[in-house]
């Protein structure tokens, strides 16, 4: 496995996508979760992707994964805005060398029906553009309990998918081979998922991950989406975690994504050096 450094709560709100780039290869990590939109800006500077692509070989980072900018979650004419450039997108990622977009699923919705409906159709669509250029698509369940159907921060009022089989259920509905999982370590903690289920997958079936940790003390049940920890410093068993990715002979990157109230460390240095040490500790 290698490592990528995710912006959340390192206070890099400020920094472009050269300084990112420069911040990672300054802490030892291998890639970068970058988004689109500053990926592009750098290549205009430097003259076009292909620059782009020279620049992050000479930094030995590799553009690790980034995220879907097309809002599907929304009604069908914002849909298909953001659809007329997501081949163009694409054919960049390509250029610069980035295989994994990712996305991920609300855990409830105001109607369960018309968002089966909705989504198979426009994932597929997304899917079949991203894979047109080599790009694997990672999708990523929700887990904790209060975003549920019921919870005292639900999405919606509908149940929906915020479990692993539940997923691999929908993946396999839209049928595009590049399409797999985005692996949280605290959505597996907070339904259920442990080293066994993570075993029986496949490095085929994981497109990118996830690892930070819950606080101790709250449980699967009262463990909340914005108050995560660094790997290492609360009571999930990343230990197993890991072991169960090693298992499915999983390759590719693991982010440290801590989304949290405050910022990891007051500047972004000494945020990412934490963050990189944590990933040591844990045995990444």
């Amino acid at each position: 496995m290698k490592t990528s450094l995710n912006g959340a709560r390192l206070g890099a709100d400020k920094l472009d996508f050269f300084q990112f780039v420069d911040l990672a290869a300054r802490h030892g990590f291998d890639g970068v979760d970058f988004g689109m939109g500053s990926a592009r800006a750098a290549a205009q500077i430097l003259g076009g992707p292909h620059l782009l692509r020279d620049y992050l070989k000479d930094k030995g980072i590799a553009p690790a994964s980034f995220g879907l900018d097309v809002e599907w979650r929304k009604d069908e004419s914002t849909f298909q805005s953001g659809m007329v450039s997501l081949e163009d997108q694409a054919r960049f990622a390509q250029v610069i060398g980035a295989e994994r977009c990712l996305t991920w699923l609300p855990p409830s919705v105001a109607d369960a029906v018309a968002w089966d409906r909705d989504t198979l159709r426009r994932f597929g669509e997304i899917a079949a553009v991203l894979h047109k250029y080599g790009i694997r698509f990672g999708l990523e369940w929700v887990g904790p309990h209060h975003l549920r159907a019921g919870g005292a921060n639900a999405m919606g009022a509908s149940e929906w998918i915020y479990t692993l089989p539940g997923t691999l259920a929908l993946i396999e509905k839209i049928g595009v081979p590049s399409v797999g999982l985005l692996v949280d370590s605290y959505h597996c903690y907070t339904t259920g998922i442990g080293e066994r289920e993570l075993a029986q997958l496949s490095d085929a079936q994981i497109v990118h991950v996830h690892i930070n940790d819950a606080p101790r003390g709250v449980g699967p049940s009262g463990a909340k989406d914005g108050e995560r920890l660094l790997p290492g410093e609360g009571e999930i068993d990343l230990a197993g975690f890991l072991r169960g990715l090693r298992a499915a002979n999983y390759a590719g990157y693991v982010a440290a994504e801590v989304l949290a109230p405050l910022n990891i460390s007051a500047d972004p240095d000494t945020a990412a050096a934490r963050v990189r040490e944590s990933l040591r500790a844990v045995g990444v």
